[in-house]
């Protein structure tokens, strides 16, 4: 079995779960994930309107629902990585954001994983800027999935992800699905 990892793409920054903190020798012992959904810092609200062709935005990155859900369940095996890159990536001034999509996959996987309560708690407390994909983002993600050969796992919410993070130009995610970081472009 692989060592779960914490990727910031598309420098693909891999952080170990097994990796010692910054300064110390041993992680503090974990807090209900109900404690830490409520001390996540909020985060500024990403444009969600289509941006102008140009530069990509560098202080953006998409969150996955991997990613969100190491940040919620203290038992998973990448919690602590993923705490630590999220405070990586809140103090190097990015501006998280994710999907409508996404939104709805975490929800679910909180709600298998560590319980309905933990996921409701989550949906009511969650204070990252949602974009909501459009019927154009849907037809564009349907296409991907429809012709993708080489990602064969590609889910429609993967899909909408890279349409929404190509439609705003952002090129960096906090993912820990090694699969969203295949080559495959939405063009």
């Amino acid at each position: 079995m692989e060592t779960p990892v914490a990727t910031i793409s598309p420098s693909v920054t891999e952080i170990p779960a097994s990796i010692p903190p910054p300064g110390g020798s041993s992680w503090p012992t974990p807090r209900p994930a109900s404690q830490l959904v409520s001390e996540l810092p909020p985060n500024p609200y990403v444009q969600t309107d289509v941006a102008p062709r140009g530069e990509p935005d560098a202080t953006a990155a998409f969150i996955d629902s991997s990613a969100i859900v190491a940040l919620v369940d203290r038992d998973d095996a990448s919690h602590a990585a993923a705490i630590e890159a999220y405070r990586g990536l809140v103090a190097s001034g990015y501006k998280l954001f994710t999907t409508n999509y996404v939104v709805a996959e975490a929800f679910d996987l909180l709600s298998t994983g560590v319980g309905p309560n933990v996921a409701r708690r989550w949906l009511r407390e969650n204070k990252l800027p949602v974009y909501h994909a459009d019927e154009r983002d849907e037809r564009k993600a349907r296409g991907l999935v429809i012709r993708s050969e080489r990602r064969r796992g590609l889910s429609l919410t993967d899909a909408v992800s890279m349409v929404a993070m190509e439609r705003l130009h952002v090129l960096d995610a906090f993912t820990l699905d090694a699969s969203f970081l295949e080559p495959d472009a939405p063009g």
